[in-house]
């Protein structure tokens, strides 16, 4: 499929074409620990590596164009990661795809490429898929832990402010869903919290808070956003 079928072309103030599309691409293994801005300058060097003709913002200093939606925090894999750039020239999405891949640093790899069809704005919460272990703890006992944790009425955590100041937050309200089983010697916590421009819950931070309540560190604490959803529930495209 190519950006013609089924979109008007969209020009820039000097007539170049200026095609919309949505990379999706997972985050995970050596690259989880690569930070935003350097995984911007990754995915700049991979398009010209790739020969994928993207647009240029204009101006005195121009640089490609792109923005991704929701930015993983350090340390957390992404399997619904999305980019979007604009391309310049009418290109099939299974070529920009191949091409990005052939490119692409270990950890990062291009699922789909597709129309962008909607707005980051319209992002209202994201689920994680989290692994824990903790020394002293069996699977079943370190998940029974948590979903005692989880299920209190309130759920006090600090958080830093605008001004960089740490403040306490009651987090319950904001844990949408939750489910905790156990493998092994491994706890399995699956949550849902709010994301996007409004309001954005950090797992870390209920982890963190969990921790501290129960005199612990964790051994193991393998955090995995594992989908983007709108408000309806859907997966963001």
């Amino acid at each position: 499929m190519s950006l013609s079928t089924g979109m008007k072309n969209v020009v820039d103030i000097q007539g170049t074409l200026c095609l919309p599309i949505r990379v999706f691409f997972v985050k995970t293994g050596p690259s989880k620990y690569m930070s935003h801005l350097d995984l911007m300058r990754c995915m700049t060097r991979t398009i010209r590596r790739a020969g994928v003709p993207i647009w240029y913002t204009e101006g005195f200093n121009p640089h490609p164009f792109m923005t991704f939606a929701m930015p993983l925090s350090l340390g957390t894999s992404g399997m619904c990661e999305t980019m979007d750039v604009r391309l310049t020239v009418d290109m099939p999405f299974s070529e920009v795809k191949e091409r990005l891949n052939a490119a692409l640093c270990e950890g990062i790899e291009v699922t789909k490429v597709d129309y962008q069809v909607q707005k980051a704005t319209a992002i209202a919460s994201a689920v994680y898929r989290v692994t824990l272990s903790a020394d002293g703890f069996s699977g079943g006992k370190l998940g029974e832990a948590m979903e005692k944790y989880l299920s209190q009425e309130k759920i006090i955590v600090q958080k830093k402010n605008k001004k960089k100041q740490l403040v306490d937050m009651d987090v319950r309200p904001h844990i949408l869903e939750f489910d905790v089983s156990s493998e092994d010697h491994d706890a399995i916590l699956s949550i849902k919290l709010p994301a996007g421009t409004s309001l954005n819950v950090n797992p870390s931070m209920i982890l963190k808070g969990f921790e501290t309540e129960n005199s612990l560190v964790f051994d193991k604490c393998d955090i995995v956003r594992e989908r983007i959803l709108t408000e309806s529930g859907e997966d963001f495209k």
